[in-house]
């Protein structure tokens, strides 16, 4: 059964976090290619937090127990053939979600971040 997950998330919220905690933060929950796409932005907190709502709708979207742990960093946000997003897994959330298919999408303002990821799951 297809499973969806969405999330909304305050561009400030994420700034904040990240002025509070700094790169501790950012390793902790971005990718090493999402930190380099970030930081090439004149304004790279709307990028930081389209991102942080796809994690979020990514883990909605995956049955609660899917995963042993939810590692912020094993899921992110890359750019496939013509620009479109996708989101790319590694180390055990990819070993554990092998055969699922995702659609996802992403768009953000100044101050809002939303995503939405579509969950299949191997038939």
């Amino acid at each position: 059964m297809m499973r969806c997950g969405v999330d909304l998330v305050e561009v400030a919220r994420i700034r904040a976090a990240i002025e509070a905690h700094g790169d501790r933060f950012v390793a902790r929950v971005f990718t090493v290619g999402e930190i380099a796409y970030c930081t090439a932005r004149r304004d790279p907190f709307p990028h930081y937090a389209a991102r942080f709502a796809l994690k979020e709708a990514f883990y909605k979207a995956v049955p609660h127990g899917t995963l042993a742990a939810l590692v912020w960093n094993e899921a992110g946000l890359v750019h496939g053939p013509g620009g479109a997003p996708e989101i790319e897994l590694r180390g055990a959330t990819r070993d554990r979600l092998r055969g699922w298919q995702f659609s996802v999408s992403v768009s953000h303002t100044r101050s809002l971040a939303l995503a939405q990821v579509l969950a299949l799951p191997p038939a």
